[in-house]
């Protein structure tokens, strides 16, 4: 059978690629196999799994666009990705590459809201630091691993919309190059009250920030890290 596999972040830089198809002699194969063939077949992929390892992390396999355990079943046919772990009512919720007006979005949602009896909005936007670990940051690059992070958006901003006193969760995640200052995430809860809209809009952050896979590469002063996990940071290789 034939398998796709797709790297992504530290796992594509150490691999040498983004992706590749491979074969296996056989009808069926567990992710936990096909981990090891894919670690003789790629040293790279061996040592980035080994950085991971020595800060106490692990890889994220995803089958299909759905997260896999160890036991997992890949057949023909499939998509792997190999990742890092992600440093990372009305629902909705992308990837972006602009800005999103922040005075268009809540005007909206709480015109939405007020209509339906609400009188919250939390609305929280991160952006880059311009120092980290006393090192000045010149810029971040994220890249996803799409459709799936965007899909996972989703399920996330649906999941938490269904909370009883929720109207509206909105969740967009920019992409690409950003300069210290400018916004990377953006999320956005209206609900009945104060309390709802604080409590859910914090939840729904951390979700994404573990669970959607989106990925930044840290450019500074005194050099280039990949940031994985919560918050750990493994230096890019260098060629």
């Amino acid at each position: 059978m034939k398998v796709k596999v797709r790297f992504l972040s530290l796992i594509r830089e150490h691999v040498g690629k983004d992706e590749d198809v491979i074969e296996v002699d056989s009808e069926s194969i567990t992710v936990v196999e096909l981990l090891a063939k894919l670690r003789a077949r790629y040293p790279g992929l061996d040592k980035a799994l080994k950085l991971l390892d020595e800060r106490g992390l692990k890889p994220v396999i995803m089958v299909n666009g759905m997260y896999a355990k160890e036991d997992t079943i890949v057949t023909d046919g499939a998509e792997v990705a190999v990742l890092p772990p992600a440093a990372g009512g009305g629902a909705r919720a992308g990837t972006v590459t602009n800005p999103i007006s922040l005075d268009k979005l809540a005007e909206e949602l709480a015109r939405h809201a007020a209509r339906e009896g609400a009188g919250a909005l939390v609305v929280f936007m991160g952006f880059v630091k311009g120092v980290v670990d006393g090192e000045r940051v010149e810029r971040l690059i994220y890249e996803a691993y799409e459709p799936y992070a965007t899909k996972i958006l989703n399920e996330i901003a649906e999941k938490y919309s269904r909370i009883d006193g929720v109207l509206d969760v909105v969740v967009y995640h920019r992409i690409g190059e950003l300069k210290p200052g400018e916004p990377t995430i953006y999320v956005a809860v209206t609900a009945m009250n104060r309390h709802v809209a604080f409590r859910v809009a914090a939840e729904v952050l951390e979700e994404v920030k573990h669970k959607a896979p989106i990925y930044k590469l840290e450019k500074r002063s005194d050099g280039d890290y990949w940031v994985v996990g919560d918050g750990t940071r493994i230096p890019k290789a260098t060629k």
